[in-house]
C-alpha cells in the first residue's frame, strides 16, 4: 500500500503567513542547492546548482520584499507543520557519497513539488493580487525546475523513483 500524502489545511493561512512560509521554502531550497553543488561530481552539475541557488535566493527576496511591502509589521514563528507545507525531509541534506547524493536529489525534487502544491493550492484563497500573481509565477517556475532536476539526474545516469511524479506537458 502506498504512503499517504499529508494534506495541509490552508484555510487558516493568511497572505502574510503564506508569504513567510513560501520564503522559508525558497531559503531552504537555496541552501540545499549549495550543498548539492558542493558535492556534485561534474562541472555541469555544479554550474546548474549554482544557477539554481541564485534563482532560489531571487525568489526568496521577491517574497520577503512583497511581505515587507504588504505587511510591514508581520512577524512569524513558523511551526514544523508550517515548514512541512513547503519542504520534505531535513533542512540539512547529507550528500557526501553517491547513495546520499541520490537521496538528497530525491528530497530536493519532492520539496520542489511540495512547494508547487503549496503555491497552487493557496492561489484561490489569496486576497492580494500581487500574492496570487507571484505564487502563480513561482508554481510555473517550480515545474520547470523539477523538469531540469530530472534531466540533470538522468544525464548523470541516475534512476528517479518518485512517489508522486509530475507529468511533463
Amino acid at each position: 500500500m502506498g504512503k499517504k500524502l499529508n494534506q495541509f489545511d490552508l484555510s487558516g493561512v493568511t497572505d502574510d503567513k503564506a508569504l513567510a512560509i513560501a520564503a522559508y521554502g525558497e531559503a531552504v531550497a537555496a541552501y540545499r542547492y549549495i550543498i548539492l553543488g558542493e558535492k556534485a561530481h561534474s562541472h555541469q552539475l555544479r554550474i546548474s546548482f549554482q544557477n539554481m541557488v541564485q534563482t532560489e535566493y531571487n525568489q526568496r527576496d521577491t517574497l520577503q520584499n512583497l511581505l515587507n511591502d504588504l505587511f510591514p509589521s508581520a512577524c512569524f514563528y513558523l511551526t514544523n507543520q508550517d515548514k512541512a507545507m513547503v519542504c520534505v525531509g531535513p533542512r540539512l541534506l547529507d550528500a557526501r557519497d553517491d547513495a546520499r547524493f541520490d537521496e538528497a536529489m530525491r528530497l530536493t525534487i519532492a520539496s520542489e513539488k511540495r512547494s508547487i502544491s503549496f503555491y497552487t493550492r493557496y492561489l484561490p484563497t489569496a486576497h492580494h493580487r500581487r500574492v496570487a500573481e507571484t505564487f502563480g509565477q513561482f508554481a510555473g517556475d517550480g515545474l520547470l525546475r523539477v523538469r531540469e532536476l530530472r534531466t540533470l539526474f538522468q544525464s548523470a545516469g541516475k534512476q528517479i523513483n518518485e512517489s508522486c511524479p509530475i507529468v511533463p506537458k
